[in-house]
């Protein structure tokens, strides 16, 4: 998966709509004093895509807002997809997921409900919210999260990165 856009409205410490661009991005250092909003970003990535961060709730609507909302565009095996997670004050979360098509719309992907679009996108991406963390992004102050696994655990997570579990299909 290779992050494209990301839009962050009234998302923890983005009260105001904030976009980045990472088309042109190959690797990239995020600093700032504490409490700018360096973690912010990550968390908004994980709970666009999975429904989790390290808040959870009406804790991520900013104090200054009624909801939040992130975006993320991002590329993956030759296609591009968008997932869009919003969450209003004392309501649920609404989350849309869509595909971008050859004449360069966007086709739905969600399903019927969130769970459902949720687990849409964990079977195109390959990934949950566990093995994205232990693998490919690692929480603030967690990065030993791996290593402190159980062994089952540790296997089982490295079979979900490299794709192993096909094999249980088999």
């Amino acid at each position: 998966m290779i992050p494209q856009k990301l839009m962050l409205k009234g998302f923890l410490s983005y009260l105001d709509e904030t976009s980045l661009d990472l088309t042109a991005v190959n690797v990239a250092c995020v600093s700032g004093a504490n409490g700018a909003g360096k973690s912010s970003l990550f968390d908004a990535i994980t709970w666009v895509l999975f429904g989790k961060a390290r808040r959870s709730d009406d804790a991520l609507i900013n104090d200054g807002a009624d909801a939040c909302l992130v975006a993320l565009e991002f590329e993956y095996e030759n296609s591009t997809y968008r997932v869009q997670r919003q969450k209003t004050r004392e309501k649920g979360a609404m989350l849309e997921f869509h595909i971008r098509s050859e004449d360069d719309t966007w086709r739905t992907l969600t399903e019927a409900g969130l769970r459902a679009t949720e687990e849409r996108i964990r079977d195109i991406l390959h990934l949950d919210y566990d093995t994205f963390i232990n693998a490919s992004f690692f929480l603030q102050d967690k990065a030993d999260m791996f290593t402190q696994q159980t062994p089952s655990r540790r296997k089982e997570i490295l079979g979900s990165i490299l794709g192993l579990d096909i094999w249980e299909t088999y």
